[in-house]
């Protein structure tokens, strides 16, 4: 995935494994989601503007694929990437990975709108923001 930067690191809590000794899909969801915020910052959806209601956003989709396990301890990062912007959408991806292998363990795609909160429908995003999102598009698939 081109054009990827971090956007989360992070540890592997006892806690945050199942009966297995395994991270618990909750972790893995945790370290993506904590990526997204540093995605939408980078693209110019700042925390001051989502707190402002001027601007709204609406996650739609989330697909995340397992590929190796995490054992508590294991240190992880995430990178990102912006995989396609439409007038309404925007599509990225996260590779978590284990620091210590370098191995892939797991790859979520999300898919987000801009949201008109009183409409409560998808609306276009605000060209800065549109253009900072086409500048940081990959061009290739997460996990590659």
């Amino acid at each position: 995935m081109t054009k990827r930067f971090e956007t989360a690191r992070g540890t592997v809590h006892e806690w945050q494994c199942d009966h297995m000794g395994h991270a618990n899909v909750r972790a893995f969801g945790e370290f993506f989601e904590e990526a997204c915020w540093q995605v939408y910052n980078r693209v110019g959806i700042t925390p001051t503007l989502l707190r402002s209601g001027r601007f709204h956003m609406a996650a739609v989709q989330q697909d995340i694929s397992y590929k190796k396990e995490l054992l508590a301890g294991d240190v992880v990062e995430v990178h990102s990437a912006i995989v396609e912007i439409r007038d309404k959408v925007l599509k990225f991806a996260h590779e978590l990975r284990n620091t210590e292998t370098g191995e892939l363990c797991g790859t979520s795609v999300f898919t987000v709108v801009c949201l008109d909160q009183e409409a409560r429908k998808a609306r276009p995003f605000p060209e800065e923001i549109a253009a900072k999102a086409r500048a940081l598009l990959a061009d290739s698939p997460p996990g590659t």
